[in-house]
């Protein structure tokens, strides 16, 4: 349609002013028109619905009619715009790239509204559990709910440049290529995000748990996306990245469930058997009757002559996770002993070592040698009496 046809007044005026009528006259008729399809939106659409939703009594519908908002809006320009087009007889090309802009408009809007949407619902444990049958942990969550909202982007993205007319095949291509590159430039952080993945599935340790590996020892404080916060005895604040973390064995000490007592005992080689056996039986019967130790791993037996001691170990598995609950109630089985040990009048053994002499050589000759004092010829002649030099020499006298 000719907009003079809409406009007759527009026949007794001058051109110029045909002219600017005729280029502003249809975007003041889109303008109105969005004002138009927005107010129909707010008053004839949102507000049922919003009188709908709000009587139920979950809050899920709610955000997701609110969420929908940002993108019907959007959807009423991308519609205006196409609507306008096909009002006013522009050239073919104004209405091409009108049509194409609208087009790409409204799946913009498509694809913003499933990730507003998304942002809502989001990935939650128990849903996906139901929909799929597996279980994702909630470390994990945040980041599959990243990845999925940039899938959603991309794919829109591609969408909206395929309506551009743009080449996607080719410019799918050339990203393809430059993202070999970036790859190759950042493995590590690539190898440090799977390495958060591989922590988060495999739960090897958590937040706050005590772990021990190969280059750091300490609480875990925090575990990101590229790397993992240790807090170490001495309070330094490690950072490791995940990768590293991924290909080290970990001793994660806080999921212990039990701890290892395993002690040997030394005596001295003087015990007795009967004192060392009633030590045995002794030490036996106080393990097996300890609280907080499993009386059928108690293990008590005489099991070795040592250079300097009689060895007698004990194995023992306490219910104990804690490390302070542990020592102590290792100190105290260690007195117990002991004052077992000092009833039976048992020494402990210390390393040593006893040298036994058959017999001594009888060479009081060579003593007596050895103890004579001998005369050095040099010192004989040093000691004979010298003249002194200040007195008359018996053979000046003569001469």
């Amino acid at each position: 349609m000719n907009q003079v046809d809409l406009l007759p007044l527009l026949a007794g005026q001058p051109e110029f002013i045909q002219r600017i009528v005729i280029d502003v006259f249809p975007f003041a008729v889109a303008l109105l028109v969005i004002v138009l399809l927005r107010w129909l939106l707010t008053a004839i659409l949102l507000r049922p619905l919003r009188f709908i939703v709000g009587r139920s009594k979950s809050d899920i519908d709610d955000r997701l009619l609110e969420a929908s908002v940002s993108p019907l809006r959007l959807a009423v320009v991308g519609f205006s715009l196409f609507l306008v087009a096909e009002m006013f007889a522009f050239d073919v090309a104004i209405q091409q790239l009108a049509r194409t802009l609208a087009r790409a408009i409204l799946v913009s809007s498509v694809f913003f509204a499933l990730v507003r949407w998304f942002e809502v619902v989001s990935l939650q444990p128990e849903t996906f559990r139901r929909m799929t049958g597996w279980t994702i942990p909630e470390r994990l969550l945040p980041f599959l709910n990243t990845v999925v909202k940039f899938l959603i982007i991309a794919l829109g993205a591609i969408f909206v440049l395929q309506e551009l007319q743009f080449d996607v095949a080719a410019l799918i291509a050339s990203l393809g290529v430059i993202g070999i590159g970036i790859s190759l430039a950042s493995q590590d952080t690539v190898g440090n995000m799977f390495g958060f993945a591989a922590i988060v599935t495999d739960n090897p340790f958590k937040v706050g748990d005590f772990i021990t590996t190969p280059t750091v020892t300490g609480i875990v404080e925090s575990v990101g996306v590229r790397a993992t916060r240790v807090r170490q005895l001495d309070q330094a604040l490690v950072t490791v990245p995940n990768n590293l973390l991924t290909n080290a064995a970990v001793l994660n000490r806080t999921r212990l469930e039990k701890r290892r007592l395993d002690a040997t005992l030394n005596f001295t080689y003087s015990t007795s058997s009967e004192q060392l056996r009633a030590a045995v039986i002794a030490i036996r019967e106080l393990l097996q009757n300890t609280e907080n130790i499993d009386p059928e791993s108690v293990i008590v037996h005489f099991v070795d002559f040592n250079a300097s001691s009689l060895d007698v170990r004990i194995i023992c598995q306490v219910l104990l996770a804690d490390w302070r609950e542990f020592t102590a109630l290792k100190e105290n089985v260690f007195l117990e002993i002991m004052g077992i040990v000092e009833d039976l009048g048992i020494d402990f053994a210390f390393p040593s070592r006893s040298v036994y002499i058959e017999s001594m050589p009888d060479n009081s000759s060579n003593s007596d040698r050895r103890l004579r004092p001998q005369t050095d010829p040099r010192s004989a002649r040093d000691e004979a009496p010298q003249p002194d030099p200040d007195q008359p020499s018996p053979d000046a006298g003569t001469a």
